[in-house]
């Protein structure tokens, strides 16, 4: 009981002093904007929570690119105001990857017996070659002024390159030889016509919005060539053809034996074009690049 009486007088206690306090306090006479909007001469950060992404090297996908999530092999993007209205877009994602391996055989001893006969490896030297490259570039066309809402549309192009190569050659203590090198390379050409808002965010350099469209994209290429030469005694034979791992349907392309099929020549290619293949939730972060006096000119 005397533990409640004792709460119940802190919190009358507590609000006629906070009563007090309210009834003294004096207004401040401020107008605050509600935004900063972008203008000529200023750049962007621009960041993308992927809504939908069917951007990737499936023959089906006509989504362009994610942009960038923070996660590796994202595009880097980024945008510039040519004017208040007119905004420059750029994208950027370019990886390697390399690795190789190298080595000779000890000679046989008593510690480590070697026969010819079983075919046991004298020399081993397997490499990978990795390249990715792309980039986007486009245009906006903003048409509002506004300190708050921005809506604009787009239009923007992609061009892609890419090669994997894998370079096996084994050498064996009785002679015989075996050397592979599949190579694969891929072409993207892609288009968008894009639309999208943006909603700018109290005084801070800071937007958020939302942006989608149309896109259409070409991929030539994905068909692997090898080239393969193989010495078994005194017999030596060389060859080289194209294989793929699945047909421009997303079949898998392979003989009666259950090995990939041969081709001594091939030719892929395919189109997609669709609607929302990328819906991305996108955030800006503003910068200047103008100097402090074109900045006080403005």
């Amino acid at each position: 009981m005397k533990k409640l009486l004792l709460f119940t007088a802190c919190v009358a206690f507590l609000s006629v002093s906070l009563q007090a306090q309210l009834s003294t306090i004096e207004n401040y006479d401020q107008v605050l904007r509600l935004s900063t909007r972008p203008q000529a001469g200023d750049g962007a950060l621009q960041f993308v929570i992927p809504i939908i992404d069917l951007s990737s090297s499936d023959s089906s996908n006509a989504g362009l690119y994610k942009g960038n999530s923070l996660f590796r092999s994202d595009f880097l993007t980024y945008k510039y105001y040519l004017s208040d209205q007119n905004v420059l877009r750029m994208g950027l994602r370019y990886t390697i990857a390399n690795a190789r391996t190298e080595g000779t055989a000890v000679d046989s001893t008593a510690l480590n017996p070697i026969s010819p006969d079983l075919g046991e490896v004298q020399t081993d030297l397997k490499r990978l070659i990795s390249r990715d490259f792309a980039i986007a570039g486009g245009l906006e066309k903003h048409f509002s002024n506004s300190n708050i809402f921005d809506v604009y549309a787009g239009a923007e192009a992609l061009i892609g390159l890419g090669k994997n190569k894998r370079i096996n050659q084994e050498e064996y203590f009785n002679g015989d030889k075996f050397f592979e090198t599949r190579t694969t390379n891929t072409r993207i050409l892609g288009f968008g016509l894009v639309t999208g808002f943006n909603v700018f965010v109290a005084e801070l350099p800071i937007s958020i919005g939302l942006e989608y469209g149309l896109t259409g994209k070409w991929m030539f290429g994905g068909k692997t060539k090898v080239e393969q030469e193989v010495t078994v005694g005194s017999t030596s034979n060389s060859g080289e053809w194209y294989e793929q791992e699945t047909d421009a349907f997303g079949d898998q392309d392979l003989n009666l034996n259950g090995d990939p099929q041969q081709y001594s020549d091939l030719s892929r290619r395919t189109f997609n074009l669709n609607t929302n293949h990328n819906v991305r939730l996108n955030i800006h972060i503003y910068f200047s690049t103008r100097n402090k006096a074109q900045i006080t000119t403005r």
